[in-house]
């Protein structure tokens, strides 16, 4: 229940920045928000699955929710982005992750 309320008061979607991991939260209504471009180093920031459309829901996400498709490396500087697995969409696989903390492998 506390997610829900932190998404409701910190926004519903996500956006951050393929180089150097610059993120922001905000709502999916005003995606007017989030820059195109980093503001710390100039790269792109993506707000949206490139395959799918879908929105990013997690700053730490590194594979679409919706499809299972990539949205960066697992790595920033060459140190694994620590998550919770994604839950992807059960028809992808077959089935949904556990959203335990197994590691999973990319």
């Amino acid at each position: 229940m506390a997610s829900r309320r932190n998404r409701e008061e910190l926004g519903d979607s996500c956006g951050f920045c393929l180089r150097c991991g610059w993120g922001r939260r905000f709502m999916l209504a005003d995606a007017a928000a989030v820059p195109d471009t980093c503001p710390s180093c100039g790269g792109v920031v993506i707000t949206s699955c490139g395959a799918c459309g879908a929105p990013i829901e997690s700053l730490m996400g590194v594979t679409c929710r919706a499809c299972g498709e990539p949205l960066r490396e697992a790595e920033l500087f060459g140190v694994e982005i620590r998550r919770k697995p994604e839950r992807v969409a059960a028809a992808v696989d077959g089935r949904a992750s556990s959203g335990h903390n197994e590691r999973q492998s990319l």
